[in-house]
């Protein structure tokens, strides 16, 4: 099986996350969201891909018969933005655990400072993006039983 890297998603994942000039974020950083992504969405997928987190790499699993084509490339297109969704998920969701001690606000009697408020835009960015995985990818349920009948009952 062939692997492959997730660095060709690095252009959309910083659109996404506004770093559009690479300054903000490392690419090591962007890289271990990625793949801890692909990582996050097999159960949404069914171990659709095996992700090496040690090399940071991805592969298609061989026990997976629902491709819709053979590779190159590894991860299919359709897969492309669910993977930058969750990996925007996990980087904001750092950043906001980050930033989480230094949010609050002061007043005195001439100044107020306030914090709480881009704390509030960047959960609204998550919810954002959380709805838009939802749109594209059915969320796992919880079932006991897969609801696949084998045979009919015996009369």
């Amino acid at each position: 099986m062939a692997t492959t890297t997730v660095d060709f998603l690095f252009p959309e994942l910083r659109r996404h996350v506004g770093d559009d000039d690479g300054t903000r974020y490392t690419d090591a950083w962007l890289r271990a969201a990625l793949v801890s992504s692909v990582n996050a969405l097999q159960r949404w997928w069914g171990n659709k891909y095996i992700a090496d987190t040690d090399a940071l790499t991805v592969e298609r699993n061989s026990d997976y018969a629902n491709f819709t084509y053979v590779e190159p490339p590894v991860i299919q297109y359709i897969d492309e933005r669910p993977i930058v969704l969750m990996a925007s998920i996990f980087i904001k969701s750092g950043q906001l655990e980050k930033n989480s001690w230094n949010v609050g606000s002061w007043r005195d009697a001439e100044i107020a400072v306030s914090t709480i408020e881009g704390s509030r835009a960047k959960q609204f960015g998550i919810k954002q993006d959380w709805d838009a995985l939802q749109m594209i990818l059915k969320p796992p349920q919880k079932r006991l039983f897969s609801g696949t009948r084998t045979s009919f009952p015996e009369s």
